[in-house]
């Protein structure tokens, strides 16, 4: 297989708009009003630090550069395997999420003993995150 050649083969409006829906998520995931209070909890940090973004550009940066680079993957992936439509690209993300992010996650918090809420609203939110990707992805091939 022609990785080079299969980057032809995507739909680079549906990366840049599953790279704008998973940013989007990650503002509402992480909002005070969903899962934003008991992620703070989990870290021990007040509303306050939180809200507060100061020094956290370079953050915002990388969080966007990562969705790009998942959105990317994702759709090389796909297109290089075949994988279209909605259900199909979205099962995809979500075994994509669960076998390489989530099980990551797993062992590195575990052994840091990070707290288990805070894995699993990390956890979860990745699995929504990458399932959300491929729907997207899968919509446009």
């Amino acid at each position: 297989m022609n990785w080079i050649a299969e980057l032809q083969n995507i739909n680079y409006i549906a990366v840049a708009i599953a790279t704008i829906a998973s940013y989007l998520l990650g503002f509402a995931w992480y909002h005070w009003a969903v899962f934003g209070e008991v992620w703070a909890n989990a870290l021990n940090i007040t509303k306050e630090e939180a809200d507060n973004t100061e020094g956290l550009g370079g953050a915002f940066i990388v969080s966007l550069v990562s969705g790009l680079t998942k959105a990317l993957c994702v759709a090389l992936l796909m297109a290089a395997t075949n994988i279209s439509g909605v259900l199909n690209g979205a099962f995809f993300g979500a075994v994509v999420a669960i076998v390489f992010i989530v099980t990551s996650l797993g062992y590195y918090n575990g052994f840091a003993r990070t707290s288990s809420k805070l894995t699993l609203i990390n956890s979860t939110h990745s699995i929504v995150e990458i399932t959300l990707v491929g729907a997207i992805i899968g919509a446009f091939t």
